[in-house]
């Protein structure tokens, strides 16, 4: 089975739309799940989930009720590195836990957690390589690689990444920058499992920038698009079986 997590039910809505045999749940009495079919795969569809707190205790639940091979976050996500255009695509190369600071009680860096966790979290190579082949497929360009950095705080000022700049965190990245509030949770119960993980979000504004919402019109129509490329991928990924065993 594959989880797609998403925050509103816009960010999944085009996954509902394309599902058969749908069935629905409510998860913790708080969290709308549609299990169904997409392209002959077993899929989940979760929404309305917010913070990495809760992202990681909802993927957890799924990992471990479930045979899930595969975990895909979709949604928003805000651009922080300057070429960073709004309505992008950004696909994660890997993610930190960027409101993780541990260092007065372990030598850890910023962003990781003690006890032998890496301090970015890595996509799957094999999933990140199919979907560029469905970015080509659909004949889009509009995405780029991205580290994310992942809080539970919606960064809006400055002043709130001074821990990561003192630290060198941003600068050192040589990927695109992008701030989100749950993947981290996502990667985080993934890595623990052995289980695959890919964000595929699209960039509503750039950092300290606010959103015109009479431009939302504009995110729904790349959801599309990224709905289009996610269906490709987890189409390819069931004819392939890359992800049996892990």
């Amino acid at each position: 089975m594959i989880l797609i997590l998403g925050s509103s039910h816009d960010d999944v809505l085009y996954y509902e739309t394309m599902m058969t045999k749908k069935r629905k749940e409510l998860l913790f009495e708080k969290y709308p799940v549609i299990f169904g079919k997409l392209f002959d795969q077993d899929v989940a569809v979760c929404s309305e989930v917010f913070t990495n707190y809760i992202s990681s205790i909802v993927t957890s639940y799924f990992i471990d009720k479930f045979f899930i091979i595969l975990v895909i976050c979709v949604g928003t996500c805000v651009g922080y590195s300057k070429n960073v255009k709004p309505l992008s695509i950004a696909l994660s190369n890997k993610v930190t836990l960027a409101d993780v600071n541990q260092l007065a009680v372990r030598p850890v860096s910023v962003g990781q957690i003690p006890n032998g966790f890496p301090t970015y979290f890595d996509s799957d190579t094999d999933v990140r390589d199919i979907f560029i082949q469905s970015f080509e497929s659909k004949a889009l360009s509009d995405y780029f690689y991205a580290t994310y950095f992942s809080s539970n705080t919606f960064y809006t000022r400055e002043e709130q990444l001074e821990p990561l700049k003192v630290m060198n965190k941003i600068t050192d990245i040589k990927d695109d920058i992008v701030f989100d509030c749950t993947y981290g949770g996502v990667a985080l119960a993934c890595n623990m499992n052995h289980v695959a993980s890919i964000s595929v979000k699209v960039v509503e504004t750039r950092f300290k920038e606010k959103m015109d919402f009479q431009d939302y019109a504009k995110i729904l129509e790349a959801y599309i698009s990224v709905g289009k490329v996610v269906s490709t991928a987890i189409s390819d990924i069931g004819s392939m079986d890359i992800l049996e065993g892990m």
